[in-house]
């Protein structure tokens, strides 16, 4: 079952073990970093990004809804 978060205002549905990837989005980029990727996502459909830590994980935005998962 998908679980959701709150990340810079928008909803974004989790997909899978992301915890890591949610806590680089919210406490060690700050919010204009973040808002790239969200941004990307949006006009792109997908945004991948890689913690400092070298997991890899990709934002989507698909039929108005943001999913979180690994890449």
């Amino acid at each position: 079952m998908d679980t959701e978060a709150r990340i810079l205002g928008h909803v974004v549905l989790l997909d899978g073990n992301v915890a890591e990837g949610v806590y680089y989005l919210t406490r060690i980029i700050n919010y204009a970093e973040a808002k790239v990727f969200f941004d990307e996502a949006y006009r792109q459909g997908t945004a991948p990004f890689e913690d400092r830590l070298g997991n890899k994980f990709k934002l989507t935005f698909q039929s108005g809804e943001y999913h979180l998962d690994r890449a």
